[in-house]
């Protein structure tokens, strides 16, 4: 049985990256919490109302995005994996080691990993729908 090796400078770079990215989201709730206080600060409560209704549509846009990207990506890595019959592909570098499956097995995680990209992108199109109905603009 092959293994592919883990890539440790590609490790390391992928937890940097998962590490500024949670700085920023902190960064982002913070700000966000003063900008509510603000807000509701004003007492103009229709007003309020209406900035939350555009924030709940923001958010649930950006949620529908990111939700897309995954799907994307897992349509495309099971596109990957199918013509290339070998899970992980070649040319894919992992975070850790990886049992290599070749024929069948890869065949049937690319299926896998489409299936599941097609059903991330309809959840992407239901988040989308849910926050255009919710907040009132649609």
């Amino acid at each position: 049985m092959d293994v592919q090796p883990a890539d440790l400078a590609y490790r390391r770079r992928v937890v940097r990256t998962l590490i500024a990215v949670a700085l920023l989201l902190v960064i982002i709730f913070v700000a966000f919490q003063f900008w509510i206080r603000g807000a509701a600060d004003t007492g103009d409560i229709q007003q309020l109302a209406t900035r939350f209704a555009r924030i709940r549509f923001t958010c649930g846009t950006l949620i529908a995005i990111c939700v897309a990207a995954i799907g994307v990506h897992l349509l495309l890595r099971g596109k990957h994996i199918v013509a290339e019959r070998r899970f992980p592909p070649r040319d894919v570098r992992s975070v850790r080691a990886t049992t290599v499956r070749e024929g069948e097995a890869a065949v049937r995680m690319g299926r896998s990993s489409q299936i599941a990209g097609v059903a991330t992108l309809i959840a992407a199109l239901l988040v989308a729908a849910w926050a255009w109905l919710a907040s009132g603009i649609g």
